[in-house]
């Protein structure tokens, strides 16, 4: 084997062994990564909606039984108003 040879097999061994060495640690890292996504993912399931989702749903709530309250009250008022004038309503 000459110096030339030696020389090629040296860098291309050399490239290899990094090579590898930067693919084993981002495998490694990613596993962390998974593992931690993995933990998120688990607690976000547990609870029962996000803090501030549920403070905003039970406003939504609040505000369209007083719509209900107000189509109802209103719904009765033409019914009277029909009444008390002998028109056909429907």
């Amino acid at each position: 084997m000459d110096a030339n040879t030696f020389a090629q097999i040296a860098i291309w061994g050399t490239a290899m062994i990094f090579g590898a060495g930067g693919v084993y640690a981002r495998m490694d890292n990613t596993s962390e990564e998974v593992d931690h996504l993995k933990q998120e993912v688990t607690y976000h399931a547990s609870m029962s909606s996000h803090p501030v989702g549920a403070e905003r749903m039970e406003t939504l709530m609040v505000e369209q039984r007083a719509l209900r309250a107000d189509v109802t009250e209103q719904g009765r008022s033409l019914a009277a108003i029909c009444q008390a004038t002998g028109a056909v309503c429907e």
